[in-house]
């Protein structure tokens, strides 16, 4: 009785949106009690009303553990947890040292290493460690190409687009094997041309950017596609076909 109390005080704390005397109330439990799932369930939301997401985190992870929510609300709620742990990173060691002390399936949700590796882009990690984040994602999508949502698989290219200048030779490779494996995704002919340009290899890339340009379904990877095909136009005096690119170009912005 008196733990049902103690949970019960824990809980109207909560309804008065005072997180402190949640905690306070909870922390009075023994130790099996306060594992139970309804104060495991008080915890979270204390947390995440506190704004302690590591602690919200944790107490969401025991509560999937105790197959308290479905695997894929369970794995909603940790994502989404995560995530707001990654954006709150200041600077790329910070983020490095969140990422590290994820959990391994954690760190295999696509969505969430996405997400990561554009942050460490943000805060301007290397783009060897982006890759490196990414890898798994991408390996995935290569054995699954259905695997990632429309959107996600858009921010999948374009955290790989942004490390292209410093782009490694087994990088290269799995662009160029994935793209011709895959010979009508647009997206990773994109992200093939957009390789091949940055390595001087102009005609390539003006064959792979064109054919991906006519069938992007993104408009922001369209128009880039035709602004670096106006560029080509123009690198080698073709006047006509570079004002066609920028005018298509202009019209998907």
């Amino acid at each position: 009785m008196r733990e049902g109390a103690q949970l019960r005080a824990a809980q109207w704390a909560l309804d008065d949106r005072d997180a402190g005397a949640a905690f306070e109330r909870l922390a009075t439990l023994p130790q099996g009690a306060a594992r139970r799932t309804l104060a495991l369930r008080i915890k979270l939301k204390a947390a995440r009303l506190a704004q302690q997401t590591q602690e919200a985190l944790d107490t969401a992870r025991l509560l999937g553990k105790h197959r308290a929510f479905s695997p894929s609300a369970a794995q909603s709620i940790v994502r989404g947890l995560a995530m707001e742990l990654i954006d709150s990173a200041r600077d790329g060691a910070q983020l490095e040292q969140i990422w590290r002390a994820l959990e391994g399936p954690e760190r295999n949700m696509p969505e969430l290493a996405i997400h990561a590796a554009q942050r460490l882009v943000a805060l301007g990690g290397t783009t060897t460690e982006v890759r490196a984040w990414l890898l798994p994602v991408w390996e995935l999508v290569l054995e699954l190409p259905d695997a990632l949502a429309e959107q996600h698989a858009l921010k999948l290219v374009r955290a790989l687009e942004a490390g292209l200048d410093a782009l490694d030779v087994p990088w290269l490779a799995r662009i160029e094997a994935a793209q011709q494996a895959n010979p009508r995704d647009a997206r990773l002919q994109y992200l093939a041309g957009m390789a091949c340009l940055k390595r001087q290899l102009w005609g390539k890339a003006r064959q792979l950017l064109t054919q991906a340009a006519e069938q992007l379904g993104d408009a922001g990877l369209r128009a880039s596609a035709w602004r670096h095909l106006a560029e080509l136009a123009e690198q080698r005096g073709d006047d006509g076909a570079a004002a066609s690119a920028w005018k298509k170009s202009a019209l998907d912005r």
